[in-house]
């Protein structure tokens, strides 16, 4: 009887022992989860800002290439008149 009792409270440290640990893991990954999501996010709204930035400068590109074709334009009309 008294290496039953033995071995069933060995076995019931390590069973809380193994419950410890799936709990400790358990929450490491849910905190890491939370990590890599806020990541996503921040990379997503950098990207949309890049992008913003990336498309505002080229708008600008063509205003000033319409500016200079339309000054080039009227340099060949007044110059045919």
């Amino acid at each position: 009887m008294n290496i039953i009792s033995f071995i069933l409270g060995m076995s019931l440290v390590v069973v809380i022992a193994v419950a410890v640990v799936a709990v400790m893991a358990f929450v490491k990954v849910k905190n890491h989860d939370k990590e890599i999501e806020d990541l996503h996010q921040t990379l997503g709204r950098e990207f949309e800002n890049q992008n913003r930035d990336r498309e505002s400068i080229v708008q600008d590109i063509y205003r000033t290439i319409d500016s200079r074709l339309d000054k080039l334009e009227s340099r060949m009309t007044s110059r045919k008149a």
